[in-house]
């Protein structure tokens, strides 16, 4: 039996009052599991208009205006076309639930839809096919037959809605090929395909989009276009949803309540909506200073911007386009200060709904997270904007206690009871703390590995484009980053660009190629590794001073398209800068313990750094043993990454509370052993530095911890014998070896032709007297770029400007090949899983665009995905106790307070709330030894025999986490059989393996 078309002729959101039964019978979602729910159910219409409600209010009130404008941009620029897309893509995503494949799979709705007189086979009798792809080969055919030119760059979308598109044409013509040969078992007879179009006639009336129809019959989409739409239609099925929002019914919902049930939800979401930037005019310096002290309000009445800071602004201020900002400072220069004001110049110009700001490390966004909440409180209260949503994102987040402050906001979901402070300006909204909706918050502060993972070719990774694509995005320390890191870096500023989405880049030592490489990226094109195609490619030649050394600090301006021959913008130091004394010291401990002893013999704060946790540990334990007692007062202290998180964070404030800029709490002396933890965007300062030897760029960075600050006129509160800033370069046993051999583990870490060449480069600058002189910053540019210079090929006088002896040639030119292969080994490997470049010059769809992607498992894999490192093995840390496990006794909440009880209980029941999230924050990583490939699946199931935790399945914080149990003693054993590792770990060293004999299997 046909039943007839949608009645009438109303438009807009005034269309469709008419569904036919046939229609209104067709199921979307039950709940069989929920006996409170059981016989709930959704009708597939009013999930429909669910879906197209919620993307009407995403686009009017939570899209940022960037967005908005490159989507309506690529519909002949208008608006009112580009919102009745979104709408009507949201409301029929699942049109492939209206064919029996997928109506079958509930007995009981099946027979309410053959009872209508639709055709629908028993479950059993037929193979399952996915209802995105059915929708997509439905709405194709549809379209077609309407005479859209472009149909498949609209039907992708819907294909691609549970955040995978078809990987290839042919899964879309065996589905094809399957309802021909099967009509009543896949998308269905002709009665099934009149209600599928009735469906799609009634949401294109429901939607708007019936009086746009002919406007976009010849207009197909790009594929960036594509990508965010898709985003859109994922965000919004994923909040239509929600039952609690959108609950479940058991009869019919009309036209009227539809409206009315959808205004309701999103007044409970209560997404924050788009961010706006209050109004500022920046005409003058004077105007510029002002601003600047009005955001930070922390700085100096007297502080004035440095150049390098006015020539970013100013160069946000003239662009007429988005485009990219790249800003090269020394280090304690502002560039954070720099790229804030330029975003939100950018943001004001260019409609950005937001930030995202990335740094290297879990340790530096959360310094950072503070600083950008306190900037963004000041903006807040410049205007009555509403509360603005903020995330921290990396995955101890939970852990900071900033962060944790601002999630008490509306926290029904924590279980806390709805409610806030009305006041309240940044708030860590519920919704985007789910898995996959971090960069959906309008701030975001987080590691680079989210932004990595835009490139990475993942289930929805359209949502990651959707939450970058409307902020202006800062990327720190982008020197970095290897080859392999930089292979996705480059390919995200690809996407970015051609989103239109402003950037910065900030660095302190970026070499020039990077730089240019960089720059390539954004434009969509590949830099060459030799020759000068960034001059035929619109970039010119960066300037140089009148020594002939690279121009610094720099800031360079440039858009996607815009034909710009000087995008550079050189800026003067302010002052003579810092000079440090460099001199070598061999890898000795007796000559280490002689050297501090003399350095700290009047007081003193000293860095010891070393490449790998191992050295740093035993270093530690050395000087523990044969300084301290030598030194009366002498203060110890380790900092690396095998600490268990709470006992990082406590690292991290202990660091920047005794080293950082206040001078009254300065200890009389310190010695700080670490790794290069310390090395990045931590605001400390030292006396003098003994360090492992490192790439030049990293050894500048180190450099920088040295007299960051005045400490008095002259550096005169600093000991008198440390006045004068002094590095010593360390990890080669005998300096006078040709070339020197580097201690064990560090050319691990770093590749060997760039600490050969690094050590030329330094060698090189010694005067007559053999005295090394390093000035910071006016050395930066130099020493980088004589490092890096033609850094893929074999060394000589031609290529670089430094002498190379003749007994070192074989060496290095040994360690240039290598080093030339494995970046090249690194690029390669990075394109097993990354996303091709965005096709943007004519319609293309999406199908096969994630061909072959990553499937992830959490997030962990990602990043160990993007950073080219194994999956680390991570566990909790707990300690036996009488009767059980318990956390460790120092251990106390993100607040400071003393937790109500340590005690977890066997692991055969559910631990106390507040004890669970507690150990949550005693997460380590095991060493790597434990980690690898070859021995990580036995470790895991020996830490699962040796403690099992059925208990702890049941606790929202514990939850898939493996435990590693320690005795009173501190030491723990792992037995796999094959072999028997011995672990210790303690407040003061950190996790450490002690010893590894073979098990009883060997």
């Amino acid at each position: 039996m046909m039943y007839g078309k949608v009645g009438g002729k109303k438009k807009g959101w005034e269309a469709g009052s008419h569904l036919s039964d046939q229609q209104r019978f067709l199921w979307a979602k039950t709940d069989m599991n929920n006996d409170e729910r059981r016989g709930f159910w959704l009708p597939l219409y009013v999930h429909m208009a669910d879906s197209a409600n919620v993307a009407r209010h995403l686009w009017n009130e939570w899209l940022p205006t960037s967005e908005r404008r490159f989507i309506s941009g690529s519909l002949s620029g208008d608006g009112a076309i580009a919102e009745a897309l979104v709408i009507w893509l949201a409301g029929i995503h699942d049109i492939g639930k209206a064919t029996p494949n997928f109506q079958c799979k509930v007995s009981d709705r099946a027979e309410a839809v053959r009872e209508v007189g639709l055709d629908v086979p028993a479950s059993q009798m037929i193979k399952p096919c996915p209802h995105a792809l059915m929708g997509e080969v439905i709405l194709d055919g549809w379209l077609a037959s309407r005479g859209w030119e472009h149909p498949n760059t609209y039907s992708c979308i819907v294909g691609g809605h549970h955040g995978t598109p078809p990987s290839s044409e042919g899964e879309l013509r065996n589905i094809k090929l399957s309802s021909s040969n099967f009509p009543n078992e896949v998308l269905g007879d002709s009665d099934w395909q009149f209600v599928q179009s009735e469906l799609l006639e009634w949401m294109l009336c429901y939607s708007g989009m019936e009086v746009h129809e002919k406007s976009l019959n010849p207009l197909g989409l790009l594929q960036p276009v594509e990508v965010l739409l898709t985003g859109l239609v994922i965000m919004a099925d994923w909040i239509a949803s929600n039952v609690d929002l959108f609950p479940l019914t058991n009869g019919w919902v009309s036209v009227d309540e539809l409206r009315a049930r959808a205004n309701f939800a999103w007044e409970q979401l209560a997404l924050p909506p788009t961010w706006h930037t209050p109004d500022f005019t920046l005409a003058s310096k004077a105007s510029t200073e002002r601003l600047f002290h009005e955001r930070f309000t922390g700085l100096p009445k007297t502080a004035c911007l440095r150049p390098a800071q006015e020539a970013a602004v100013w160069a946000a201020l003239n662009m007429n386009e988005p485009g990219l900002i790249v800003i090269e400072a020394p280090m304690g220069n502002g560039k954070t200060e720099a790229s804030l004001l330029c975003a939100e110049v950018l943001a004001r110009k260019f409609g950005g709904g937001g930030i995202a700001y990335l740094l290297p490390t879990m340790a530096t966004s959360n310094a950072m997270f503070s600083r950008v909440e306190e900037w963004l409180e000041l903006l807040a209260q410049s205007s009555d904007a509403p509360p603005q949503s903020m995330q921290l994102l990396h995955s101890k987040a939970a852990l900071n206690s900033d962060y944790t402050r601002l999630r008490r906001w509306n926290g029904s979901w924590m279980g806390d009871g709805r409610g806030g402070d009305e006041d309240e300006r940044v708030i860590a909204h519920q919704w985007f703390g789910g898995r996959k909706r971090g960069l959906l918050a309008s701030f975001v502060v987080g590691t680079v590995d989210q932004l990595l993972m835009a490139a990475l070719k993942t289930k929805h990774v359209q949502l990651r484009h959707l939450g970058l694509a409307g902020k202006v995005i800062i990327i720190d320390e982008v020197h970095a980053y290897d080859a392999y890191m930089s292979t996705y870096l480059k390919r995200v500023l690809t996407w970015l660009g051609a989103y239109e989405v402003p950037t910065i880049l900030l660095s302190a030592t970026l070499p020039p190629e990077r730089r240019k490489e960089l720059m390539l990226a954004y434009r969509g094109h590949d830099a060459s590794s030799r020759g000068r195609h960034s001059h035929r490619k619109g970039l010119g030649e960066p300037p140089r001073d009148s020594a002939g050394c690279p121009a610094y600090p720099l800031v360079t301006a440039l858009t996607r398209d815009q034909k710009v021959q000087d995008p550079y913008t050189p800026c003067s130091i302010d002052g003579a800068g810092t000079d440090v004394c460099l001199d070598f010291l061999p890898d000795d401990d007796e000559k280490l313990v002689q050297t501090l002893s003399d350095l700290l013999s009047e007081g003193g704060c000293a860095c010891v750094l070393r490449d790998t946790v191992s050295r740093a540990q035993a270093t530690y334990r050395m000087l523990e043993e044969n300084l301290v007692d030598v030194l009366d007062g002498t203060r110890l202290m380790l900092v690396h990454s095998r600490f268990i998180a709470a006992d990082r964070l406590h690292n991290d404030a202990e660091l920047l509370r005794l080293l950082g800029p206040d001078a009254s709490i300065r200890p009389q002396r310190l010695i700080v052993v670490g790794t290069q933890v310390m090395e990045q965007s931590l605001d400390i300062d030292f006396d003098v530095m003994i360090t492992d030897v490192a790439p030049v760029d990293l050894l500048l960075q180190r450099m920088g911890r040295l007299h960051r600050h005045v400490r008095g006129e002259g550096q005169c509160n600093r000991p008198a014998r440390l006045r004068r800033a002094r590095c010593y370069v360390t990890g080669v046993e005998d300096w006078g070896a040709n070339p020197p051999s580097f201690s064990r583990g560090i050319d691990k870490v770093y590749q060997k032709a760039l600490l050969l060449r690094t050590i030329l480069a330094l060698r090189g600058r010694a005067d007559s007297e053999g005295r090394i002189i390093v000035n910071l910053p006016h050395d930066i540019a130099g020493f980088v770029e004589s490092v890096y210079e033609d850094c893929d090929g074999e060394v000589d006088e031609t290529t670089v400007p430094f002498d190379v002896p003749d007994t070192w040639q074989s060496k290095i030119d040994e360690a240039e090949r290598e080093l030339t292969k494995r970046r090249a080994d690194a690029a390669s490997n990075a394109k097993t899983w990354l996303l091709g470049k965005p096709q943007s010059r004519s319609p293309k769809d999406l199908v096969g665009w994630l061909r072959e992607s990553l499937t992830m498992t959490d997030e962990n894999v990602g990043r160990a995905t993007v950073r080219d490192s194994q999956e680390s093995i991570e566990v909790i840390a707990v300690q036996e106790c009488s009767g059980g496990l318990c956390i460790f006794p120092w251990v106390d909440n993100v607040d400071g307070s003393s937790p109500t009880s340590r005690s977890l209980g066997d692991g055969e029941m559910i631990p106390d709330d507040d004890a669970a999230r507690l150990a949550a924050t005693c997460t380590v990583n095991l060493p790597p030894a434990l980690s690898g490939p070859w021995n990580a699946e036995a470790i895991v199931k020996a830490l699962e025999m040796s403690c099992p935790i059925p208990g702890w399945q049941e606790s929202r914080w514990l939850k898939g986490q493996l435990v590693l149990v320690f005795n009173e003693a501190g030491e723990a054993t792992i037995d796999t059989g094959i072999a028997v590792y011995r672990l210790r770990y303690a407040q003061g060293t950190g996790l450490e393996l002690i010893d590894t004999k073979k098990g009883e299997q060997e």
